[in-house]
């Protein structure tokens, strides 16, 4: 064998073992942070489509509820696009390449962490509506629908579902009301979270009993948006305020010598760091930085 032949053979070797670290990371990180090991005390998704319905699946005691909206109910969706018909949001994730859309969107109207948003993949505008009701979902959607899921979540979600009959799901009802001059149907979100209040919240999160100060850069109503996402999951909003130094990049600053579990999981659903540092009065600081721009809420 040349000394050429040789080199090549060892540099094949290397990038072998290389991609099989590589590959042996991937599968590591993808079962460290999937449900089967974080196992939150609820799960929930959205499965968008003609028939459109968000869904809290309740990992412990079969306390599930399912909230379903008409094609025509209009939802304010973050990033500053002002209000949408639910039946177009798709239509409009397409347009904008960001099929995070619908997860943050349905994230920000039922006031919670949604953590996963099936989608039918079509560019299709949804007009017809239908008779509003429960059930249980379709596993089949679940596993085969496009979506931020995993493999190892989807088929966490199908075997939770198994257990479920359609009558363990709970259905929410949320009030709407019309513009008499658009004639629009706009989703009313005070009424929601009078509702809902207590229902979808983390159990662990209480637990905890940390309180959190939320600071803006810019836009109140934004940060009041994002407060009603963290209390609706049920953890404590102590405050909210301008942050006058306006930092550019979202944190979140924790006080303890460990971070709790409302610490970590506000950082990884908004992406945003953990620092250890000084909080004032509170348990957890919220900056809002960059995040207060991807879940602007348009004022008009």
């Amino acid at each position: 064998m040349s000394k050429y032949s040789y080199r090549r053979n060892i540099i094949y070797a290397l990038l072998l073992i290389a991609l099989i670290f590589y590959v042996i990371y991937k599968v590591v990180n993808l079962i460290f942070s999937s449900l089967f090991i974080q196992k939150p005390d609820r799960i929930n998704f959205i499965l968008y489509g003609p028939e459109t319905k968000y869904y809290s699946l309740d990992a412990r005691y079969s306390q599930n509820y399912v909230i379903p909206f008409n094609p025509d109910v209009q939802v304010n969706v973050p990033g500053g696009y002002g209000k949408y018909p639910v039946g177009s949001i798709g239509k409009l994730a397409r347009l904008e390449k960001d099929e995070e859309l619908i997860r943050k969107t349905f994230a920000s109207t039922t006031t919670t962490f949604v953590h996963f948003a099936f989608n039918k993949s079509s560019d299709d505008i949804y007009y017809e509506n239908w008779d509003e009701k429960g059930g249980k979902p379709s596993i089949k959607e679940i596993l085969f629908s496009s979506s931020n899921a995993s493999v190892i979540d989807r088929i966490y979600i199908a075997i939770s579902l198994m257990n479920n009959t359609d009558n363990e799901f709970k259905l929410i009802s949320y009030q709407k009301a019309r513009d008499d001059v658009l004639n629009d149907v706009i989703f009313h979100e005070d009424e929601y979270i009078k509702n809902s209040i207590g229902l979808l919240y983390q159990t662990r999160y209480r637990n905890d009993h940390e309180s959190v100060q939320v600071r803006y850069p810019k836009d109140y109503r934004t940060a009041e948006g994002i407060s009603s996402i963290l209390e609706g999951n049920g953890i404590k909003v102590s405050d909210i305020s301008y942050d006058i130094e306006k930092r550019d990049r979202c944190s979140v600053i924790y006080s303890k010598e460990k971070p709790s579990s409302t610490a970590k999981d506000i950082g990884a659903y908004f992406n945003c760091p953990l620092i250890n540092g000084k909080t004032d009065v509170y348990d957890i600081l919220f900056v809002l930085g960059e995040v207060e721009d991807d879940w602007r809420i348009n004022s008009n």
